[in-house]
């Protein structure tokens, strides 16, 4: 039982690095995006996970966690999963600042500027002060 649920941990995780199927994608064609992904969410200059190695973790053939291709995609997944709650973060903060500027925008004005420069932030488009 431990076995499969290990599987299924990793199943979720690939499935972050891969993203949506699209209506035209194989089952392959889908994972076969995830070694990319991986490489640019670690910055490595090479690959470290193979289509190969990914096929082994999504049919459980790897199961060994401590497997570098596992610990890559953990790895991985980690990173794309707190950008996207990031960019989430920042989606509500931009909807906030909407309601504040209808509602009164120069009595709000400097929550709005902290708000607008939090989004930046969470974007990845400006830096801390």
């Amino acid at each position: 039982m431990e076995k499969r649920s290990g599987v299924k941990v990793m199943r979720t995780e690939i499935a972050v690095l891969a993203g949506p199927r699209r209506w035209g994608d194989t089952r392959e064609s889908w994972l076969s995006r995830v070694p990319r992904t991986v490489k640019e969410a670690l910055k490595t200059r090479t690959e470290t996970v193979s289509f190969r190695m990914v096929k082994g973790l999504w049919y459980g053939e790897i199961n060994d966690p401590e497997h570098h291709a596992a610990r890559d995609v953990r790895r991985a997944a980690g990173i794309i999963a707190a950008r996207n709650e990031a960019l989430a973060l920042a989606e509500k903060y931009r909807a906030l600042i909407g309601g504040l500027n209808a509602t009164d925008p120069n009595f709000y004005r400097e929550d709005i500027a902290r708000l607008e420069r939090v989004a930046r932030m969470l974007c990845g488009e400006g830096r801390p002060e």
